[in-house]
């Protein structure tokens, strides 16, 4: 059926494309924002040299955290690299920087225009531990809490160890993380690291 201009369907349509726009330009906000944040990390002579591009891509493996913030930074020099964050762009603050952005030292290297690798599961030596020789907090079956946004009060969430040194199949062989953890709401995430600011007991089971 046709239906002529001005209809309810129409006007139906309309608004769910303004919301849809409304929607896009909240998200390049929020990008524009973790760009920001990325930036002041880099030495203030280094800005005229410097892009940042954020963007959240999908995850198409069902093991991991639905959305991705990924973060490409770009020198002059020819000096790049690339980093991930398993939280939606909104969710990022300095916090979660802190635990993923490269630093000073890796930043000042690429705007040198060398090629480093860089990983935020890697250690200062570059060497990762045995896992045979840490003793992690937490075993399998444990019921924990881990921060999977950025408020430091309600931006956690509750799950359950499901696996320990997990590591996913794209990611250098130096990489892995101390816990993969199944949600109550279904999703499967990991643990960058066992610290206390990411992954908590569960006090409703202690």
């Amino acid at each position: 059926m046709f239906l002529p201009p001005g209809t309810k369907a129409e006007e139906g349509q309309e608004l769910s494309n303004k919301q849809s726009a409304a929607g896009e330009g909240e998200l390049r906000k929020t990008y524009a924002a973790v760009e920001s944040m990325i930036m002041s990390r880099i030495k203030p002579e280094h800005h005229d040299s410097a892009q940042v591009h954020v963007q959240e891509v999908q995850c198409g493996d069902p093991s991991c955290a639905p959305i991705d913030t990924v973060c490409m930074i770009m020198f002059e020099s020819g000096g790049r690299g690339q980093f991930g964050m398993p939280f939606e762009s909104h969710e990022v603050n300095d916090e979660i920087l802190d635990q993923f952005c490269p630093p000073e030292n890796i930043l000042q290297a690429w705007f040198e225009g060398s090629k480093v690798e860089w990983s935020p599961f890697e250690d200062d030596d570059d060497d990762m531990e045995d896992p045979a020789d840490v003793e992690l907090r937490f075993a399998v079956g444990k019921k924990v809490q881990c921060r999977t946004g950025a408020d430091p009060v309600t931006g956690w969430a509750s799950g359950e160890v499901i696996q320990l040194w997990y590591r996913e199949a794209n990611w250098p062989p130096n990489q892995m993380a101390p816990y993969k953890i199944k949600l109550e709401d279904g999703r499967n995430i990991f643990a960058p690291a066992d610290q206390p600011e990411i992954i908590r007991a569960d006090a409703r089971f202690e």
